[in-house]
């Protein structure tokens, strides 16, 4: 039986973020991936506050009149919880 951890889980998704980087994607798509996997690698170091950081950024986004801030808020809210239910399955 092969037992998978959180700590797998979440480096099999960082490499499959950096395959998805790539030149023939439009340049806010490599920086969707790239702050998606910044921001969860970030999110691990303290993985009790995930569901609060989550909530930092929806308010944040709800205030947010910078299209381009945005856009960040909505990658880092995707790699967020994208983490929250891996957290959730894994613990």
């Amino acid at each position: 039986m092969v037992i998978i951890t959180l700590q797998q889980v979440i480096d099999e998704r960082i490499s499959f973020l950096k395959e998805q980087i790539n030149p023939n994607n439009k340049p806010e798509v490599n920086s969707a991936f790239q702050i998606q996997i910044d921001t969860i690698r970030h999110a691990v170091q303290d993985l009790e506050n995930v569901e609060a950081l989550i909530n930092q950024k929806k308010e944040q986004l709800k205030n947010s009149k910078d299209v381009h801030k945005s856009e960040r808020l909505f990658a880092e809210l995707d790699g967020l919880e994208w983490l929250q239910r891996q957290i959730a399955r894994y613990t």
